[in-house]
């Protein structure tokens, strides 16, 4: 290495230590979990490989009180569901969750600084995209059948392996997009490549950039990470595709509001104003809410996958409801919503093993005082101690049991179905984050794909191995990269 990078490295690693000396004074007056040895570092480095080991360890001593740990950031404070409302209510120019996201994602260094600051999109995700659900679902599950039958590639009656993760990753890449962009793009193997890889690579980008100050992040952003050239690459599918349906706009005149595509695009073409109209604005917000969707649902359902696969003495029961729902109302979004165990089965899954250990971050925009007295410092962040709820026995019996009938028993019993539908967030069940509007359509989206699988095939672990072991990174909780599966296509 030559000496100017060495020089220049270390450069770098120490005006990180100075800046993050002071950033670990602006300490929240609750407990510290972890050791104080070197600022804080000892355990922020440790919270990457260890981070659920902490948070239990801050359960076990100070219960459902907050504590709070060194990050690599800054310092976190970490609550139990008694702030729950706390968080969930916070606006933000206090404890803003859009400050959080673009802080530990880098948003403006890894989609642009108008997706960081001008999120004008978010209402068509709740009023389009939500209330049309019923709309979209024979488009989206048309595109979940062609597309088990063309990744999982399943002929005859035999046993085959798949690589669950890559397989279940394509599905819904495919599936969501199909409402996003349309068909035939939805489809097109370069750009669900190109959006399977850009999930990856902003998640590295954001997480790299995020821990160098301001004034290095866009040099790194440029030549450290490969943000930049990957936003790049949508640039050849969509903005074809925005030129041609303006052209068909302005041909067809009063027609074309009849003829009009029906995704998440055109959406963003209609409503867009003034220099939202930008081809590359508008792209940006496709990327956006593909980065959102994908990435957290592929995790959730191979999660649910190697449930499926490592306990088939619950399938009959998935199997006979989505027969008897399909029977009654079809493969449409009102049959979906009578599967109640498909829907537990996935809910059971997310509290068990879910995606994350800790949820609903926060970054103190100014100074704040929680509910119970707990101040946090302008700068600090805090998040919900998830783990540690969803494996409360106070709140469910035997936690560490994977029941998938644990919450369709409830409504059996007479209890609420939306009380206890996977879509539902509440202080005991923390649904990615709080219950982004984004979530209704992917869950709609898993549960036809649970229900597809269950009906025309069957899965297992290979002879001899159980469920495969999770990945953990920081809060981060992946289903294995690498375990493969066998499918092969029902015989009845």
């Amino acid at each position: 290495m030559h000496f100017e990078v060495r020089a220049g490295l270390l450069a770098i690693l120490a005006f990180l230590v100075f800046k993050l000396i002071f950033s670990r004074a602006r300490k929240a007056n609750v407990p510290v979990v972890g050791s104080n040895a070197y600022f804080g570092y000892k355990t922020a480095f440790k919270m990457l490989t260890s981070y659920k080991q902490i948070l239990v360890e801050g359960h076990a001593k100070y219960g459902k009180s907050p504590f709070q740990v060194a990050g690599m950031r800054a310092w976190v404070v970490y609550v139990g569901r008694s702030l729950f409302e706390d968080l969930r209510k916070s606006r933000d120019d206090t404890l803003s969750f859009q400050a959080e996201i673009n802080d530990s994602m880098s948003i403006e260094y890894t989609m642009g600084k108008s997706l960081a600051t001008n999120l004008w999109h978010n209402a068509i995700v709740r009023k389009q995209m939500t209330q049309q659900l019923g709309t979209a679902f024979p488009f989206v599950y048309d595109e979940v059948c062609l597309a088990f039958d063309e990744e999982m590639k399943v002929s005859g009656d035999g046993w085959k392996d798949i690589h669950a993760r890559d397989v279940v990753l394509q599905i819904v890449c495919r599936a969501a997009n199909r409402l996003f962009v349309g068909a035939p793009l939805c489809r097109d193997p370069e750009y669900t490549r190109i959006s399977r890889a850009f999930t990856g690579t902003v998640a590295k980008a954001g997480f790299f950039i995020a821990i160098f100050p301001k004034f290095l992040k866009p040099f790194v952003a440029k030549y450290c990470s490969g943000a930049p050239a990957a936003l790049a690459g949508f640039e050849p599918f969509i903005f074809p595709m925005i030129d041609e349906r303006r052209r068909l706009q302005a041909e067809l005149g009063d027609e074309w509001q009849a003829k009009k595509p029906f995704d998440f695009l055109q959406w963003l073409m209609d409503l867009a104003e003034g220099d939202q109209q930008d081809r590359r604005e508008l792209t940006k917000r496709v990327i956006g809410i593909n980065f959102a969707a994908i990435h957290t649902s592929s995790m959730t359902f191979t999660h649910a996958l190697y449930w499926l696969a490592a306990r088939p003495e619950f399938v009959p029961a998935l199997r006979e409801e989505v027969a008897a729902a399909v029977a009654e109302d079809g493969w449409t979004k009102a049959g979906i919503n009578k599967m109640y165990k498909v829907d537990s089965f996935l809910k059971e899954s997310m509290r068990h093993t879910g995606i994350a250990t800790a949820i609903m971050g926060r970054k103190a925009v100014k100074s704040v005082t929680l509910s119970d007295g707990t101040h946090i410092p302008a700068g600090a962040h805090v998040a919900m101690n998830l783990w540690s709820i969803h494996h409360d026995p106070e709140i469910y019996p035997d936690p560490e049991e994977f029941d998938p009938f644990r919450f369709s028993r409830k409504v059996e019993d007479g209890e609420s179905a939306v009380k206890h539908a996977f879509t539902t967030a509440s202080s005991e069940f923390l649904l990615w984050g709080g219950g982004a509007h984004v979530w209704y359509f992917a869950s709609m989206m898993l549960k036809s794909m649970l229900a597809h699988i269950v009906t025309y095939y069957d899965v297992k672990c290979p002879d001899g191995e159980g469920r495969p072991a999770n990945l953990e990174f920081a809060s981060t909780v992946m289903p294995n990269q690498k375990a493969t599966i066998l499918v092969r296509r029902r015989r009845s």
